[in-house]
């Protein structure tokens, strides 16, 4: 009977080593995951803000782009004016 009462000890206490094992183990587990999720999200935050000024350096260059279309436009016309002078000038 005392050879049976020590094996079912051993056996809990196996039991219970697993279990903090396993615990422990989880533990662990969401700790290093929790780490990897801070350390990524402060990446992706990073690249958050490159990708920000990029779009804003993009706009800007846009906007100059367009100021240029427009006084090419405004130079086009004056060409095109000076062109029908110089026609009206010939015929004279």
């Amino acid at each position: 009977m005392i050879f049976t009462l020590n094996t079912d000890d051993q056996s809990k206490e196996i039991l219970e080593g697993q279990r903090r094992y396993r615990e422990q183990l989880a533990t662990q587990y969401a700790a290093g995951k929790i780490d990897a999720k801070k350390e990524y999200e402060e990446k992706l935050a990073e690249k958050d803000a490159v990708i920000a000024m990029n779009e804003a350096a993009l706009a800007e260059k846009e906007a100059i782009l367009d100021k240029n279309k427009a006084a090419l436009a405004g130079k086009d016309a004056q060409i095109a004016a000076l062109m029908a002078e110089i026609e009206e000038l010939k015929k004279k």
